[in-house]
């Protein structure tokens, strides 16, 4: 009767129920178990899930003490259901690596790999993409083995969608269009087409183009995203069937045009509305908090302050609520953005909290999965063990009855002494790992400080230098109003565009990434050129020819690149000279770089380190160099760094 479709679902439960209470009665225990199998998957349907725990754990007694593997295996997939239903990650994963494990040895490799499956969904939302990754793998190479069925098709599709979704989050872009296009080839063949319905495919095609057009539109192929979204949009019973779908692909080809810079505002302001207006319509939180982070975007660029503030904290408030920690970034950037002030700085300070908090939990996450596939192998290594000395104490219990009191004393002590052991270690363990956590906040509160001090260099020693040179040229010019005087004046406007563009490469550069965009001796000689035109004045530059630059660390190079540039700027503003001699020399692993001028000279005894010289100091320290100063006045400066390089 609970197996009867024609009942309520609470009849069926009761019904169910009614059958184990009669098979307690009854006292089989595979009768028991059978009932409670039954009654199981009521409560899946249902999602009972606190009951679905309690049944299975039963569940898992009955089939080990009437050695049913598959029943143990089954009961170990139920209980991480439930784990999963009721929000227990850990537990989820525990229970459904012990299915996969038991699926294994019974060779059942649907149930193994929908298992894989299930785990890699848990690993994904915890942002353990590799882990994941690895379980879906695995999951494909089982379903290759087995024959094409509905159920198998369906298995193969979301692991197809799955692995997808994990590489596009690995900002592996063209894998993930890859596997979405493999999971669309794999219901699309004509075998598939005898075991799926029509709706089934029609659907399994929507959402892998959706997941292609959101791909396309990150990796920042726009065009390809602005087709796919219309060539989605194009059928009419898409918004009728699945509207929520709809909404989001509607949000899709609206994002795309406007991150591609469209000037056609009116027309993608009407797409976010539609898009919005949907998921009102059908209470469609999801979809809502994306639209709405986007929309805010929207308004932000075209400096709507209001509207872009509203749809921020809506977007803000629905991440909350669904916890949502990609929303709710990027809903506190727009409005750190927006805000002015205190408000600003709060919201900002607010996501590099929230940031660093999942950087952490991503790891410990990782570390959590890796350490529960470690412990239950050994958990099973040591119940092997102990099968092996139970089986031993019952063949000696037959004549040696005596012996085995006490060996059963002393067995029971060593269980008891090995659970104070646990719980110790386990305690320790606890302690090393919050020492860890915060040895790491410290390493990472000194490398932001290191960083903010490196970029204080960077600013100082390149750029600064650049704009008071330009600067002052153009202050000679302002007095001409010829031919040549325009020229140049373009010239130096064009520099500051040239200016601009560096101020954006020091916010994003990597420590070695200017080093290789051109071979060093280029960057040198535009340096010096550069520079001495802008400061008008003479200068020779000797590098010598054998200088194996590429050899070279790029760090080194990096600090003489600005050791250079500060030393012929604070050449232009203090020397007074007409002439500077600039050399590169190389000879028994030591470069030597040597900047000499015919100014003004200055007594070494009396001088201050301004700003400059302390940069100079510190960047020559970086790179373990020697610095020498020789200067005498009326007869000009001379500054030699000598660096040791292994190499030649």
């Amino acid at each position: 009767m609970s197996k009867n479709e024609g009942y309520s679902n609470i009849e069926r439960i009761k019904y169910a129920e009614k059958a184990v209470y009669l098979s307690i009665k009854l006292d089989v225990d595979s009768t028991l178990l059978n009932s409670n199998k039954n009654l199981s998957y009521l409560y899946i349907v249902n999602q009972k899930f606190e009951k679905l725990k309690n049944i299975n754990f039963e569940n898992l007694e009955l089939a080990y003490e009437i050695d049913d593997t598959l029943s143990v295996a089954n009961a170990n997939y139920n209980l991480g259901y439930a784990y999963y239903g009721l929000q227990k990650i850990d537990s989820a994963y525990f229970y459904y690596f012990n299915a996969a494990k038991q699926y294994d040895k019974l060779k059942d490799y649907k149930l193994q790999a929908a298992v894989l499956l299930n785990m890699a969904n848990l690993q994904e939302a915890e942002r353990d993409y590799i882990g994941a990754q690895n379980n879906v793998i695995k999951a494909i190479e089982l379903v290759k083995k087995l024959p094409i069925n509905a159920y198998n098709l369906d298995t193969q599709w979301s692991l197809y969608n799955t692995i997808g979704i994990i590489t596009g989050e690995l900002h592996q872009y063209d894998n993930s269009i890859d596997f979405h296009k493999k999971a669309i080839k794999s219901i699309n063949t004509t075998k598939a087409r005898l075991y799926l319905s029509s709706d089934d495919i029609y659907y399994y095609k929507i959402y892998s183009n959706v997941n292609i057009a959101s791909t396309y539109r990150k990796k920042g192929d726009y065009n390809l995203a602005i087709a796919k979204c219309k060539q989605i949009i194009k059928d009419t019973k898409l918004l009728n069937e699945d509207p929520t779908t709809y909404a989001y692909i509607v949000n899709e080809l609206a994002y795309s045009r406007f991150l591609r810079g469209e000037s056609n505002d009116n027309e993608i302001e009407s797409l976010f509305r539609q898009s919005y207006s949907i998921c009102n319509s059908v209470s469609d939180i999801d979809v809502k908090q994306t639209v709405s982070v986007n929309f805010a975007e929207y308004f932000k660029s075209r400096n709507i302050l209001d509207s872009a503030n509203h749809y921020a904290n809506i977007g803000y408030k629905l991440g909350k609520e669904l916890s949502n920690n990609k929303t709710i970034l990027k809903a506190l950037v727009l409005k750190s953005k927006i805000e002015t002030g205190e408000a600003s700085k709060q919201y900002l300070y607010e996501h590099i909290k929230l940031n660093d908090s999942l950087i952490l939990a991503e790891r410990a996450n990782r570390n959590k999965f890796m350490r529960i596939d470690f412990e239950t192998d050994e958990i099973k290594q040591e119940n092997k063990q102990m099968s092996r000395e139970r089986l031993w104490l019952l063949i000696t219990s037959i004549s040696l009855l005596v012996v085995l009191f006490f060996l059963y004393i002393l067995k029971t002590q060593r269980e008891k002494n090995k659970e104070l052991q646990l719980e110790r270690q386990q305690q320790e363990a606890n302690e090393e790992i919050y020492n860890l956590m915060l040895s790491q906040q410290n390493k990472i509160d000194e490398a932001k400080s290191l960083e903010k001090n490196r970029i204080s260099k960077d600013i100082h020693d390149g750029i600064l230098g650049k704009l008071f040179g330009v600067r002052l040229s153009l202050d000679g010019l302002n007095i001409s109003k010829t031919d040549a005087a325009t020229k140049k004046r373009g010239y130096y406007i064009s520099e500051l565009k040239n200016i601009e563009e560096e101020i954006r490469k020091v916010s994003h550069e990597l420590n070695s990434e200017f080093i290789h965009q051109a071979g060093f001796l280029d960057i040198i000689t535009a340096l010096v050129e550069t520079q001495m035109t802008a400061y008008n004045i003479n200068y020779r530059l000797d590098i010598q020819d054998d200088i194996n630059w590429e050899s070279l660390n790029n760090k080194i190079k990096i600090h003489l690149y600005r050791i250079l540039q500060e030393t012929m700027q604070n050449t232009y503003k203090h020397a007074n000279a007409t002439l500077v001699n600039i050399s590169f020399k190389y000879e028994k692993n030591l470069l030597t770089l040597t900047v000499s001028d015919n100014g003004s000279g200055f007594d070494l005894n009396k001088s201050r380190k301004g700003i400059g010289l302390k940069n100079l100091d510190s960047r020559i320290k970086e790179i373990n160099g020697k610095l020498k100063i020789e200067s005498k006045i009326n007869k000009g400066t001379t500054i030699t760094i000598n660096v040791i390089v292994s190499s030649h």
